[in-house]
C-alpha cells in the first residue's frame, strides 16, 4: 500500500526538519605541547570545507561557517585572510548546522595563512608547500583532513603531501568513548634529525632547505629519487610476465603481464578483463596515480593494492599484503612513509595516497562526535 500525497508530504517535511535541524556544536580542544621559547609563538588557524553541493567555505572564529567569495582576496597576491588567532583557551567550538565534506584545519605559527579565491568561480585553493612563489611558503604549517556527515566524523592527519609539525588526533564520542590518538607524537627537531639518519640519501633531497617542512616523495622528485624504484619496477614486471600476480581484496583476482606492460587480472567466473594499462613510474607510484587510478572501479582498486604493495617492496610477496610486519624491509621502498610508520602512533601513518590499504592510515571514524582533540608542538 503506498502513502497518500498528503503523507508523502509529511513525511518530506520530517526529513527536511531533520536534515537541517542544527546538531550540538563540534568542541575542538588544541593542544600546544610545545616547549622552551618556542611556546609563544602565536598559533593560527584556517578552517575549509564543502557544503553537500561542493560550495566551498570557509570557518569564522565564530565557528560558523560561510561562502568563499573573490571579493575576499584582500590579502598579499590577492589572497583571502581566513586565518584567526587560535583561542587562548584552546577551546574552538564548531557549529554543526549542515554537512561538511573535504575539510581541513590547518594550524600554522607565527603567521596566518593567506588562501587563493578563484575570481571566476570563487573556488579555493589550498596552499602549495611545493610551490616557492606561494605566500605560504615559508610559514611553518601543518593540517588535518576530515568530514562532518550524516552525524559521523571521518578524519585522519597526513604527510601524503609533507610533513611540517607533529600532529595527534582524537576523537570522542558522545558515550565518552575516544577513538584514537594517531598521528605523530614527538618533537619537531627530533624527527627532522631522525628523518636524515633514517632514510636512504636520495630521500633527503625532500628536506627543504631553510627546514621549515619535508615535502613528500611525489611533489619533490628529483635526481635519483625520481628512479629510485626503477629497478624494482622493471623486476615485478618481468616476474609477472611468467608468473601468476594473485590480489585477494576480497575476491580472488589473478593477473599476468602482456607485451606492451598492462597487467590484465581476471576473476573466477567472470569473464571481464581487468586491467592496470601500463608499469608505471617511479614518481607515480610515489602518487598512486597515472595507470594506478584509472580505469573502471575494480581496476581502480586493484591499481590501489598494486600501489601499495609497490610503495612497501611487497609485490613480489602479495599473499602477506595484510601483514605489516612485512613491509618495507627490502631496498629500494618507500623510505619517507616507513619513516613515518616508524614513528606514527601504533605504527599508523598516510605516507602516500593508498597507504589505507589494509587500515595502514591514521584514519578515524566516529559516530555522533562531540570532541576532537588536537596535540601539536613546534619545537
Amino acid at each position: 500500500m503506498h502513502p497518500s500525497p498528503l503523507a508523502r508530504a509529511g513525511f518530506a517535511l520530517l526529513a527536511a526538519c531533520t536534515l537541517f535541524a542544527a546538531a550540538p556544536p563540534l568542541r575542538f580542544v588544541l593542544e600546544n605541547r610545545t616547549q622552551g621559547p618556542s611556546a609563544t609563538v602565536p598559533v593560527y588557524l584556517t578552517i575549509t570545507g564543502q557544503d553537500a553541493s561542493g560550495r566551498p567555505l570557509r570557518m569564522a572564529p565564530d565557528g560558523t561557517f560561510h561562502p568563499c567569495r573573490p571579493g575576499d582576496a584582500a590579502g598579499p597576491g590577492g589572497r583571502a585572510p581566513y586565518s584567526f588567532p587560535a583561542p587562548t583557551n584552546g577551546i574552538l567550538t564548531m557549529d554543526r548546522t549542515g554537512d561538511l565534506v573535504g575539510g581541513r584545519l590547518y594550524l600554522s605559527f607565527g603567521s596566518p595563512l593567506f588562501l587563493r579565491v578563484d575570481p571566476a568561480t570563487g573556488g579555493l585553493v589550498q596552499p602549495d608547500p611545493a610551490n616557492p612563489g606561494d605566500p605560504n611558503c615559508c610559514v611553518l604549517f601543518d593540517w588535518i583532513e576530515f568530514t562532518l556527515a550524516g552525524g559521523s566524523f571521518n578524519g585522519n592527519t597526513t604527510c601524503v603531501d609533507m610533513f611540517g609539525l607533529p600532529i595527534t588526533l582524537a576523537v570522542r564520542d558522545g558515550h565518552g568513548a575516544e577513538v584514537g590518538p594517531v598521528g605523530l607524537d614527538a618533537r619537531r627537531s627530533d624527527l627532522m634529525a631522525a628523518f636524515r639518519t633514517e632514510t636512504a640519501a636520495p630521500f633527503h633531497t625532500l628536506v627543504q632547505p631553510d627546514g621549515m617542512r619535508i615535502l613528500a616523495p611525489g611533489h619533490a622528485p628529483t635526481g635519483a629519487l625520481a628512479t629510485w624504484l626503477d629497478p624494482y619496477l622493471t623486476a615485478m614486471w618481468a616476474r609477472y610476465r611468467t608468473t601468476p600476480l594473485v590480489l585477494t581484496p576480497g575476491d580472488t583476482y589473478v593477473g599476468h603481464g602482456e607485451p606492451g606492460g598492462a597487467l590484465v587480472f581476471n576473476r573466477a567466473g567472470d569473464p571481464t578483463r581487468h586491467v592496470i594499462r601500463a608499469r608505471p613510474t617511479t614518481v607515480e607510484t610515489y602518487r598512486c596515480d597515472g595507470p594506478l587510478a584509472e580505469g573502471t572501479p575494480i581496476e581502480r582498486m586493484l591499481g590501489a593494492q598494486v600501489a601499495a604493495l609497490l610503495n612497501r617492496h611487497l609485490l613480489e610477496r602479495p599473499d602477506l599484503w595484510r601483514s605489516a610486519a612485512a613491509y618495507y624491509l627490502t631496498s629500494p621502498t618507500n623510505d619517507y612513509a616507513r619513516f613515518w610508520h616508524r614513528h606514527g602512533l601504533g605504527g599508523k601513518a598516510y605516507g602516500f595516497p593508498y597507504d589505507d590499504v589494509n587500515d595502514q592510515s591514521t584514519f578515524i571514524h566516529v559516530d555522533d562526535p562531540t570532541e576532537i582533540r588536537l596535540g601539536f608542538r613546534i619545537d
